[in-house]
């Protein structure tokens, strides 16, 4: 082959790979603004020196630009497999600013199939252009002679070049700067955690400011489970074909006048932190203002926080405020083989303390992923099924793996209903006078619209969630009150209430047990009906 046919071939499959990359990780107009971005590396190469140092410096130069867009194609494009999620989304920011060395490798091996796919393009995208790099260095190309049309073209190119960097709309996208923000970012989010203590202080501060009192009618003991990755669709509770929770529906029928099952519950969030945060900043955590755990240690409550999570960002954002804190699981990551039966112990040693009034929080894994570890290995009542539910999404065309990640996810959720009947039998026990709460912060797609598996912020599953209340006040509210939607970032408010605080800053149309109440919709990344 002619040396020059065969560097017109190596550009042109240079190039081909770079634009591939930019369309497997941008859309629309931002292909655009990135190649424009990735010029003056083309350019630079257009006009060789012929002196062999410089033409080093010069493919040096256009190699570490097209390595720096190659990777960073390659991230998002990773992430938008995964997780619909840019680079730049607080759901990833906050992700990796809560990650441990050990967690990020254990993610890595959850999704080494997409890793390796993605691994692989790096490496063919890196060894062509690489390839490209040392034929031009070995066979520089003529240097193109600036006159006319190539003259007015080349300075076109260089305004829209000079714009595009002076621009911050289009500057900050350049991995070069994009990444150095970001991981600026991770470290001043990572600090902002680690310092909440003055935080805390002025948190209490607030809620005395509201002068949260109990009421006459106060219970004497609040337990609010809240777990993890938990779809309700996936409860037999709400009409799923699997008996994956018998025991919720025993407790149902043996409790219909005091336990209610919210129909229509969703979550605002579908990562865990930013869940959680709006649920105690009574949706409002961009001011972080007023907490609940804050309000109801002003009002008198004496305050549990019990944990099967090893999570740095909530146990010093939230946890922290309560008086006795138990963080039980002691394995960071995805792999930790704690089971959630683990908190049963110490919430009945909560429940039987002396204290007047008690809220206690319990935070369970649920069905985190890996979904095979939240249950113990000899209780797996739908590994092998065949059923209705493993048939029909094999008609659906869903991989053997999606339909085994199904039945590994709903028999977490069978022994999840076990240990959720346990707290709320434990409450019943103990409490002379108690009300018991069970939501998800979350919800999880399990191969419902696609062959995804874990959360999901672009499907409806991403956000369905159960929300469960057990009280004495529960036979005097109105049947529609649990046909109607209910986002967790408003339900701080109902748990206030259901505390028996009276305060200066309730909004009962926020407050699905409030006869004001006023549904609206929250905003999400998808469209949804949330009243299936």
């Amino acid at each position: 082959m002619a040396p020059q046919l065969l560097r017109l071939l190596l550009a042109g499959l240079a190039l081909s790979t770079l634009i591939l990359a930019l369309v497997l990780a941008y859309e629309g107009k931002r292909i655009v603004q990135m190649m424009v971005l990735a010029l003056p590396a083309v350019l630079c190469l257009c006009w060789p020196s012929r002196r062999r140092g410089w033409r080093v410096l010069q493919m040096v130069l256009a190699g570490i630009l097209g390595f720096a867009f190659i990777l960073d194609a390659a991230v998002r494009g990773f992430l938008l497999d995964v997780y619909g999620a840019s680079p730049a989304s607080a759901m990833v920011i906050a992700a990796v600013a809560n990650t441990t060395a050990q967690e990020a490798t254990e993610f890595m091996a959850m999704h080494a199939g997409r890793v390796w796919l993605w691994a692989f393009f790096v490496l063919m995208s890196l060894a062509i252009f690489m390839a490209t790099l040392v034929g031009w260095w070995r066979m520089p190309s003529p240097t193109w002679k600036l006159a006319g049309w190539r003259l007015g073209g080349l300075l076109l190119l260089l305004t829209w070049v000079v714009l595009s960097l002076a621009i911050k709309p289009w500057r900050q996208h350049h991995p070069m700067l994009f990444w150095t923000d970001w991981v600026a970012d991770v470290s001043s989010l990572r600090e902002q955690w680690a310092n909440l203590g003055e935080q805390r202080q002025r948190l209490i501060a607030n809620a005395q400011k509201q002068k949260p009192l109990t009421t006459a009618d106060a219970p004497d003991t609040v337990v609010l489970v809240i777990s993890e990755s938990i779809n309700r669709g996936h409860l037999s509770l709400y009409g799923y074909p699997r008996q994956t929770t018998p025991q919720l529906m025993l407790r149902q029928q043996t409790q219909a006048n005091r336990l209610g099952v919210f129909r229509h519950a969703w979550s605002t969030d579908a990562s865990t932190i930013a869940a959680l945060r709006n649920f105690f900043y009574l949706g409002q955590p961009e001011r972080a203002q007023q907490h609940l755990l804050a309000l109801a240690a002003t009002a008198g409550y004496q305050t549990w926080w019990i944990s099967n999570h090893d999570d740095l960002a909530i146990d010093q954002e939230h946890a922290q405020l309560a008086d006795s804190v138990h963080m039980l699981n002691k394995t960071p990551g995805r792999s930790g083989l704690s089971l959630d039966e683990s908190t049963l112990p110490v919430l009945d040693a909560a429940l039987q303390d002396s204290a007047p009034r008690k809220l206690i929080v319990l935070h369970l894994l649920g069905s985190h992923p890996h979904y095979q570890l939240r249950h113990p290995q000899e209780r797996v009542p739908f590994h092998n099924a065949k059923d209705g539910i493993y048939q029909g999404m094999k008609d659906q065309g869903r991989s053997t793996r999606v339909r085994s990640l199904r039945n590994d996810y709903d028999s977490a959720i069978h022994y999840h209903d076990s240990v959720v009947a346990a707290t709320l039998d434990l409450t019943r026990k103990y409490g002379k006078k108690a009300a018991w709460v069970y939501f998800s912060d979350h919800g999880q797609e399990v191969g419902h619209a696609g062959e995804h598996v874990g959360h999901s912020a672009l499907t409806a599953d991403g956000y369905r969630v159960p929300l469960l209340l057990w009280a004495d006040a529960m036979a005097s509210l109105p049947s529609p009150t649990f046909l109607q939607p209910v986002r967790t970032d408003w339900l701080g408010y109902s748990v206030v209430r259901l505390l028996g605080i009276d305060w200066l800053g309730h909004v009962p149309q926020q407050d699905v047990l409030d006869p004001m109440y006023q549904w609206k919709p929250p905003p999400l990344d998808m469209v949804a009906d949330f009243r299936s």
